[in-house]
């Protein structure tokens, strides 16, 4: 939606910004956007850099419109489904100790995210918001097509306003996933206490 990027490109945002929400791995990507071209959600570019193929991917007015929608659509937290706590309903088909080694890997794993996502927040307050503020001026300066498609997204010309929502967001999806990573990491030592 931002802006136009390769798959290399895409996995390293991701693993930077979206560790914990969705796969960075290279097949993963390519079947995403396998999808995505046969929808005419996206479409690429093809260019040469120091002798490599490369393509660019960016989004189609179809896919802007798929992409509003999905957003526009309120998220069904309490619906969301994850197997894997599922696991925590037959935990009491184990051993004691084997139920406590998981219980602490889980809070390992935890922790290890959390602390990942806290040097992800802290990296984010070193950078200004002017620099932000420039650098996504300076994108939308060299690809009019688009900061059009945001503006009209967004329903607004204003780029300050329009930048100040964008990032707003972005640093309270960060927030719930720390407070969220906390709660687990509570809760799973409670338990353990109690096992």
């Amino acid at each position: 939606m931002l802006n136009r990027l390769t798959v290399y490109e895409i996995r390293m945002i991701i693993q930077k910004n979206f560790f914990g929400v969705c796969s960075d791995s290279m097949g993963s990507i390519q079947a995403a956007i396998k999808k995505l071209l046969a929808g005419e959600m996206v479409e690429f570019e093809e260019y040469v850099e120091k002798s490599v193929n490369k393509k660019r991917y960016s989004i189609t007015a179809k896919g802007r419109e798929a992409f509003q929608g999905w957003v526009e659509t309120p998220a069904e937290l309490s619906s969301a489904t994850n197997m894997e706590l599922g696991k925590l309903l037959f935990m009491g088909l184990m051993p004691t100790e084997k139920c406590n080694k998981v219980i602490a890997q889980i809070i390992a794993d935890e922790e290890r995210e959390l602390e990942q996502h806290l040097v992800l927040q802290e990296s984010i307050k070193e950078i200004s918001i002017e620099e932000a503020y420039k650098a996504m001026l300076a994108y939308w300066e060299m690809d009019p097509e688009y900061h059009k498609g945001i503006q009209d997204a967004i329903g607004s010309t204003n780029d300050i306003t329009n930048i100040d929502g964008i990032v707003r967001f972005q640093e309270l999806a960060l927030q719930y996933g720390i407070d969220y990573m906390k709660f687990n990491i509570e809760w799973f030592k409670k338990l353990k206490e109690r096992t």
